[in-house]
C-alpha cells in the first residue's frame, strides 16, 4: 500500500481515504454520480466502487441506501474506513466481491439505481498506478452491463461513464441487456475539442426515446472551470 491520503469530496463534507498507488477518483466520478435521477428512498448499487466517492456522492444526493461492491481488498478497507469516519454506517456499505458473480450478493431486481465508472480501456499501453481500475483486468465492460442488468428492478435505472471510442459498443450492450438509452451526455475539455467522457443513463425495460442533453464543457478559454463545472464542486 502507498501513502494513504485523507481528501474531501468536491461539494461536500465528506471524507474520502485513498491511497496514492491505487487509482484515485476522477471528475468522471463527480459527473457520473450526479447525473441520474434518484428515486424517493432509492436503493443504489456501485459496481466496482473503488474509494466509494461515487457511492458516498449519490448518498448525499439523499439515497435511502447505497452498497459498493469491489474486488479489490485495499480499496474496500478504504470505503469502509471512509464510510466509519463520515458517520454513514447503516446507510452505505460495501461488499468485497467479484461483479461477476453478482448473484450471490444481491437479489434479482433488488436496486432502484445501479452506478458504475467501468475500467476504460480493453487493449494498448496499461498505466503502472490503477491497472485494473483502468484496464478490463478483472471485469470486462460486459460483465458491468450484465451485472447491472441483474441487479436492477424492472423501470429502474443503470447510468454509467465511459470513453467515446466505446459508445457503440455500449449501444450494442444495453440493448442485449434490455437496458434502454434514455440520458445521454457528452463532455468536452474545450468548447473546440472532442469529447473525452460521455455519461448515459439507460431504463431497465425501458421505452425507446433518447434525450442527448447539450455538452458539458469544463474550461473556458483561459483554463479557468466553466460555472456548469464548478457548480459540481
Amino acid at each position: 500500500m502507498g501513502e494513504l491520503r485523507e481528501d474531501y469530496l468536491p461539494g461536500t463534507d465528506l471524507k474520502i481515504w485513498q491511497d496514492s498507488e491505487e487509482f484515485t477518483f476522477t471528475t468522471d466520478s463527480v459527473f457520473v454520480a450526479h447525473f441520474p435521477h434518484l428515486v424517493k428512498k432509492a436503493k443504489v448499487l456501485e459496481l466496482g466502487s473503488g474509494t466509494g466517492a461515487i457511492s458516498m456522492l449519490v448518498s448525499k444526493r439523499g439515497a435511502e441506501q447505497v452498497t459498493g461492491i469491489d474486488c479489490n481488498e485495499k480499496m474496500v478497507e478504504l470505503f469502509q474506513k471512509s464510510i466509519e469516519d463520515n458517520g454513514l454506517t447503516g446507510k452505505v456499505e460495501v461488499k468485497y466481491g467479484d461483479i461477476k458473480n453478482i448473484k450471490d450478493f444481491f437479489k434479482s431486481g433488488s436496486m432502484d439505481l445501479v452506478v458504475a465508472n467501468p475500467p476504460y480501456r480493453n487493449s494498448g499501453h496499461e498505466r503502472v498506478i490503477g491497472t485494473s481500475a483502468c484496464h478490463e483486468k478483472t471485469g470486462t465492460l460486459e460483465d458491468f452491463f450484465a451485472a447491472a442488468a441483474y441487479s436492477v428492478r424492472h423501470r429502474g435505472r443503470f447510468a454509467m461513464v465511459q470513453l467515446p471510442e466505446r459508445f457503440v459498443e455500449s449501444m450494442q450492450l444495453a440493448d442485449k441487456y434490455n437496458l434502454q438509452p434514455k440520458k445521454l451526455r457528452w463532455v468536452h475539455s474545450f468548447v473546440d475539442k472532442p469529447a473525452w467522457i460521455f455519461i448515459m443513463e439507460m431504463v431497465k425495460g425501458g421505452s425507446y426515446g433518447l434525450e442527448v442533453l447539450a455538452p458539458l464543457i469544463m474550461y473556458n478559454e483561459d483554463g479557468s472551470l466553466t460555472d456548469e463545472a464548478k457548480a459540481y464542486y
